[in-house]
């Protein structure tokens, strides 16, 4: 058996692979769900005679449920540990997701959704701090950027498996949307059982003779002998941990930096397929539309491609700051275009699928591995369920205000109000962004 210094120098494996997999489930069903709600609204503003205010209820709905569930997920696995909230989580996410597609009103719809989200936002912090606890620190950040890249993975299987429902159950096709999507969650509720604790919370909590313990299921799983496990530093558990000293300047910028990139990455997947079905005027517009959204992804694919050839190579600092840059960069250059000529639905969609791009480059997969890997195991999932829990601010702060201000002042104004949103998170990105590239755990 090959023997290794520690946890961090363990080349990748099956049972690593396994943790990844397990570990994107979670975020692909936040994906699916946002998704999902963008193409049913299409529906239901029909079905259910909705409202502006009861659109915009119902569309942060999931939302507040993930900002309700990463917060006090965090806290309670830090404190008592990973792998329980980890197994029975995405039983929450399957059960309601299903009931969703019995509503008959934008009420219990939106309470079904606020429900699913919470399980959804709980597997944020558990599923990141699992799996840069496992991790090798030489390649742990493209293993992280998976993770996250499941977010469009479950847009994509929504889109793909929407095709045939609206093809075949008309005007129901929204009702089936939820119910498959509960199958995703139950497939993999099993597997988790099998996998342990983390060793590093282990020794934090019990000491580092129950970590020893835990690193024998680590060897037998990996196939590697491991020599130690890494010290971890001690300290208080809680909430006010990480807004001390150099960890509340952290917390500040990601919090502040994905709270900005979640506005405007949310304002547009919620509302693309919308502005989309106002210039589409044809008997197969949902169809057209619904591959409308199958082309967009094809920007959010190739940016994370390039994040995950270049995260270990160039550092995540640099990925971040050319994400933000590009992102400001196009939204300037299409508010002047748009100023000085009729722009249409061909122009819209590649300045959106640009942003798309330079998002999938940086902020999106760097402001959701920063957490836990800047903080130390003691209040690792705390830090991340509360920039989880924040950035979903800013994500219903799109949801309510994009169609007022679109209805009001129109689509320039909307892209020079995401535009400064852009810049506040490039801002604090050079400001305050560290670089973690094969930085060890703490």
């Amino acid at each position: 058996m090959i023997r290794y210094k520690t946890m961090e120098d363990i080349p990748s494996t099956p049972f690593l692979r396994k943790v990844t997999v397990l570990s994107s489930m979670g975020i692909m069903m936040d994906g699916y769900t946002l998704t999902v709600f963008s193409y049913a609204l299409l529906y239901l503003i029909n079905v259910m005679s909705l409202k502006s205010y009861e659109i915009s209820i119902m569309g942060i709905s999931s939302i507040g449920g993930v900002l309700i569930g990463s917060f006090f997920a965090g806290i309670i696995s830090d404190r008592y540990g990973r792998r329980y909230i980890y197994i029975y989580d995405l039983f929450l996410v399957s059960i309601f997701i299903f009931l969703t597609g019995f509503s008959t009103n934008y009420i219990n719809f939106s309470i079904l959704e606020f429900i699913a989200g919470i399980g959804i936002g709980a597997d944020y912090p558990v599923s990141s701090s699992i799996q840069a606890e496992f991790s090798p620190k030489k390649s742990r950040g493209k293993y992280l950027f998976f993770n996250i890249f499941a977010f469009s993975i479950g847009s994509l299987i929504f889109l793909f498996i929407s095709v045939p429902l609206v093809l075949y159950t008309g005007v129901n096709a929204w009702r089936y949307m939820y119910m498959v999507g509960a199958i995703f969650p139950i497939l993999v509720l099993f597997s988790r059982r099998d996998l342990p604790e983390s060793p590093y919370w282990i020794e934090r909590k019990y000491g580092m003779e129950a970590a020893e313990n835990e690193k024998i299921k680590i060897e037998k799983l990996t196939g590697y002998s491991i020599e130690n496990i890494p010290e971890i530093s001690k300290g208080k558990t809680g909430l006010r941990e990480i807004f001390k000293g150099k960890y509340g300047v952290y917390t500040m910028f990601l919090s502040i930096a994905w709270f900005s990139y979640d506005l405007v990455s949310y304002g547009i997947w919620t509302y693309s397929p919308l502005i989309f079905s106002t210039e589409i005027t044809s008997y197969y517009a949902d169809l057209y539309i619904l591959f409308t959204g199958m082309a967009e992804s094809i920007p959010v694919v190739v940016g994370f491609l390039i994040a995950i050839y270049y995260v270990e190579k160039i550092g995540r600092r640099l990925l971040l700051i050319i994400g933000f840059l590009g992102s400001f960069a196009v939204l300037i250059i299409f508010f002047f275009v748009n100023v000085y000529m009729i722009v249409g639905l061909l122009m819209t969609f590649s300045a959106f699928g640009m942003v798309h791009l330079f998002h999938n480059v940086g902020p999106s997969p760097i402001t959701y591995t920063y957490p836990v890997e800047i903080f130390p195991t003691r209040i690792r999932a705390t830090a991340m369920g509360f920039a989880t829990s924040f950035s979903r601010f800013g994500s219903i702060l799109a949801v309510f205000s994009f169609p007022i201000i679109y209805a009001l002042y129109g689509l320039k104004t909307i892209i020079i109000y995401f535009a400064i949103f852009e810049l506040i998170g490039l801002i604090l990105t050079l400001k305050y962004a560290p670089e973690t590239k094969n930085k060890a755990l703490d």
